[in-house]
């Protein structure tokens, strides 16, 4: 059987995770660099919730997570991690875009957020196979680590 990064498709999910990776920090460094906020007045029924967001403080943690996030996908940094991490923001912004404001861009984002998280957990998905098990034990940290082949 051939392996995923011998085969071609591996320059397809360098790709996608390169355009996932720049989507995030342009996302991010957009608020980060220039406190960059929309106005969420027109954001339709969803306005109200991302202005209380910003109000509470999530809405610059998330600005902030995005980089970082972003960053780890460019730099090949813990990609499962940070995958796992951005599915949650994947779920939250494609349920706005598609379900509480669907309007013709939001819907494209949300379906492109679902799509690339997606395709992109798929590929990296053996990593995940040890959160399959039926039955685990306790497993410390440093102890996963000795009995890590490879």
């Amino acid at each position: 059987m051939i392996k995923a990064n011998e085969s071609p498709w591996k320059y397809l999910v360098m790709w996608l995770r390169y355009y996932y990776a720049f989507h995030y920090l342009k996302s991010g460094l957009y608020f980060v660099i220039f406190n960059y906020v929309p106005d969420f007045s027109k954001a339709g029924p969803v306005g109200p919730y991302l202005t209380e967001m910003h109000n509470v403080g999530f809405y610059p943690f998330v600005k902030y997570l995005e980089v970082v996030l972003g960053a780890m996908l460019l730099f090949n940094w813990f990609v499962p991690l940070a995958l796992i991490v951005m599915a949650g923001i994947t779920v939250q912004i494609s349920y706005l875009n598609l379900f509480v404001s669907p309007h013709p861009r939001q819907t494209f984002t949300g379906t492109q957020e679902l799509l690339i998280n997606g395709s992109l957990l798929l590929a990296y998905g053996g990593y995940y196979v040890d959160y399959l098990r039926k039955k685990a034990e306790p497993l410390f940290l440093w102890e996963g680590f000795k009995n890590r082949k490879g």
